[in-house]
């Protein structure tokens, strides 16, 4: 009954605690909306974070069951800020971790999917396939944690997501001291402790081959569905991990490959120096022993077609029987091409496909299986010869013989070749066309030239009177085609600023489209080679212009005209040489020289420089320290100051023995700004003495108007009072005597507020400083 006191009262506080956050529906910003998984040391919910609105994996730890929660915490911040570097798209992201309400929080990127302990649970098993796929993404995370100095010190099968879309993403980096503490804190045999690596249970310091040690026995655990290190409590767990081998992969599934039993067996050796020192010295290590155990191996009985064809042509004019086949049946024309004379009754093979990595031995006489996707390439097709067929005339009775006979296969047949028909129609042609009389052929040679002769005059003509209507039209119409040539048309957005263009433009194209409408009707004379040449050559086809700036919003100016704001378009330019500007506020200019062809389609973009805002500080005297916006220029008056972006900018001025002035000034692009600040002498501190006693005998025989009192007081009193930057040697009340001017008096005392003035003083004056001091 005491051993199970302790486990009742966890059990009670898990409910409680379950009992808590069911009821409630946010924890700090984060609304739950469903639990993932829980274990005796954390929960994990899928929650939305209230600030981004983002979906979240949300792992909460109670820190009332931690001994040490404030360690804990310093290693949770520390291991989250060491994994900010990391970028990889297969390590789940950390969004945050912090503690509040005895609860220590850490948000994580939401993974859908199933985890490698999912699978295992199910019982699905892992091909080896999978399993190179699984160890090559999680190799790549390891490594990109190692490359940025980061690492994982609790790997199990429940870290490992496959998503849905085939991406492995690794989760709990920049957390994972969460459960390493959860595996020394537990009562029992916690299940990341079948995972950690000999440094982890000695507690020495651990590096990404402590890592890779986890990885290997999470390969072992997918090969094998078995724990390579087992015991009934922690103790015993940690005793096996430290001194015993766990059993070879392939005694416990003799179907796992050779190669990936030495694999696993390498990763999980007990010397952090022999295992493998990197993750991708392990996958290169994995693709070697899948290419090694699909390697096609062929068969001694089989041989090459061209090969067997000529065994099987020695076999024939030796007279063996290698074909049996082709003499068992006589009146077959094709034989049959045997590649080996081995017997037909074979070993049964298996109806379906073996995973190459995971078979088994099986018969050492059987060849070895190859997948198809390890197929180099497609084995030749073989040579079936196949005989001429006999001729009709020839007796059956002797082609049987020959049939018997191996070398009628390869024997060749005179076949008789057709009568070429052609020839004996030309022939034919010949003979009728004799018989013709020879009157006859002239008067048909007579017609044809008669006929090429009518259609030469007839085309002259046609020539002749386009030509001839042509210098009629150009005479009607002397200045339309060459008005519409010299005028070429201006850009649309020209045009639309003045309208009068914009009218005598129209004009001029409606009579360009008139001449051409008149040109080519159908049926007209003019309508020929040498009308449309002329048209072609008045014609003018506009350029369009595309121009951009960066950044937009510049003023665009086309051959000295201000068209538009880019981003815009500019049509109906004419061909030739252009000038384009560009031009904003706080920026400057630039310009381009563009040539365009007819009928082009430019475009162009301009860079627009931002003009910097110069800033001039100066102070009399010269010499003092600028400050601007609270940070050290490193400059001293008179200095120059260049600004990017425009805005107000707090100058102050510091020099010792002056009293500090500040200024305010907005500085604008491309212009110039000035601040000068006139120092104030701060007063000497020389000659402080203590209002009475013998500085009253001494001096100027006990004359004291040449200077001025200041007298301190301050609740609480003893509080320290310092002028210029100098300690003065007594603490509050204090009265003392300064010389006329300005000072700068700081009264400080532990757990209260500074008090700081700036005093000015005159001959024979008394100033008086009473203060309250104010608590910090």
């Amino acid at each position: 009954m005491i051993l199970e006191k302790p486990a009742a009262d966890a059990i009670r506080l898990q409910n409680a605690f379950q009992a808590e956050h069911t009821m409630s529906e946010k924890i700090g910003r984060f609304e739950i909306i469903s639990q993932l998984a829980q274990s005796p040391f954390a929960t994990i919910y899928k929650a939305v974070d209230g600030e981004t609105q983002q979906t979240v994996a949300l792992k909460v730890v109670r820190l009332d069951q931690v001994q040490d929660r404030e360690a804990l915490i310093k290693r949770v911040c520390d291991e989250a800020e060491s994994a900010k570097p990391l970028s990889s798209h297969n390590i789940a992201t950390l969004y945050g971790v912090g503690d509040e309400n005895d609860l220590l929080m850490a948000a994580t990127e939401y993974v859908q999917g199933n985890s490698a302990a999912t699978t295992l649970a199910r019982h699905d098993g892992f091909s080896i396939w999978d399993i190179q796929d699984i160890a090559r993404q999680v190799c790549q995370a390891l490594d990109h944690a190692h490359a940025h100095k980061a690492g994982h010190q609790s790997l199990e099968p429940a870290k490992i997501m496959v998503g849905w879309d085939g991406i492995v993403k690794v989760l709990g980096f920049g957390i994972s001291t969460m459960n390493a503490t959860a595996a020394n804190a537990s009562t029992g045999v916690p299940e990341i402790l079948h995972y950690a690596s000999p440094e982890q249970v000695r507690g020495e310091a651990c590096d990404h081959r402590s890592t890779l040690f986890s990885l290997g026995a999470v390969l072992y655990e997918m090969a094998t569905e078995h724990k390579p290190f087992t015991g009934e409590t922690a103790e015993q767990l940690r005793q096996a991990i430290l001194e015993q081998t766990p059993a070879l992969p392939v005694r416990l599934k003799p179907n796992v490959n050779r190669g990936l039993n030495d694999l696993i067996m390498k990763a999980l050796s007990k010397s952090p120096e022999e295992r493998y020192q990197s993750g991708q010295e392990l996958i290169r290590d994995l693709e070697n022993c899948k290419s090694g155990a699909t390697a096609p191996s062929l068969p001694a009985a089989v041989v090459t077609p061209k090969v067997a064809a000529k065994a099987q042509g020695a076999a024939a004019s030796a007279g063996a029987s290698g074909i049996s086949a082709a003499a068992s049946s006589p009146k077959t024309s094709l034989p049959r091409m045997n590649a080996s004379a081995a017997p037909a009754a074979q070993q049964e093979k298996p109806a379906f496909a073996v995973d190459p990595m995971m078979a088994g031995e099986g018969d050492p006489s059987a060849p070895a299986k190859a997948s198809f996707s390890d197929i180099a390439e497609l084995p030749p097709l073989k040579e079936v010869r196949i005989s001429a067929p006999e001729p009709k005339h020839e007796d059956p009775e002797e082609s049987e013989p020959a049939a018997l006979k191996p070398e009628s296969v390869y024997r060749h047949v005179q076949i008789e070749k057709p009568k070429n028909e052609l020839k004996e129609v030309a022939q034919k042609a010949v003979a009728e066309m004799r018989k013709v009389p020879p009157r006859l052929v002239l008067y048909a040679v007579g017609g044809a030239v008669a006929v090429v002769l009518l259609i030469v005059a007839g085309v002259s003509l046609r020539n002749y009177f386009a030509d001839r209507d042509e210098r009629g039209n150009v005479s009607v119409h002397p200045a339309a085609a060459p008005e519409a040539a010299v005028k070429p048309p201006v850009p649309a957005t020209e045009a639309a600023a003045a309208p009068s263009t914009e009218a005598q433009t129209a004009q001029q194209a409606e009579q360009l489209e008139a001449a051409e409408t008149e040109a080519a009707a159908p049926g007209s004379p003019a309508h020929g080679p040498r009308r449309s040449k002329a048209r072609a050559a008045a014609a003018v086809v506009p350029a369009q212009l595309t121009v951009d700036s960066t950044p937009e919003g510049a003023e665009i100016t086309f051959d000295g005209s201000a068209l538009c704001q880019s981003p815009c378009t500019l049509t109906g330019i004419a061909p030739g040489a252009h000038t384009l500007s560009a031009s904003k506020a706080g920026f400057s200019g630039a310009a381009r020289n563009v040539s365009l062809t007819a009928g082009a389609n430019a475009t162009v973009a301009l860079q627009l420089e931002t003009l910097a805002a110069v800033l001039s500080v100066s102070s009399n005297p010269a010499g003092a320290v600028i400050v601007i916006d609270g940070k050290d220029s490193g400059k001293l008056t008179p200095s120059q100051f260049s600004f990017t972006a425009p805005g107000a900018h707090t100058i102050t001025l510091r020099r010792f023995g002056y009293l500090e002035a500040s200024s305010s000034t907005n500085v604008e692009a491309g212009k110039s700004a000035n601040v000068t600040l006139s120092l104030t002498a701060l007063g000497s501190t020389d000659e402080i003495h203590a209002a009475g006693g013998k500085f009253s005998k001494v001096f100027k025989k006990g004359d004291a108007a040449g200077m001025a009192t200041v007298s301190i007081k301050t609740q609480p009193k003893g509080a320290q009072i310092m002028v210029n930057n100098r300690t003065l040697d007594k603490t509050s009340p204090f009265d003392f005597y300064l010389n006329p001017g300005t000072y700068v008096i700081d009264v400080t005392m532990a757990g209260y507020r500074p008090v700081h003035r700036v005093v000015t003083l005159q001959e024979g004056e008394k100033t008086a400083i009473q203060e309250t001091l104010a608590p910090e």
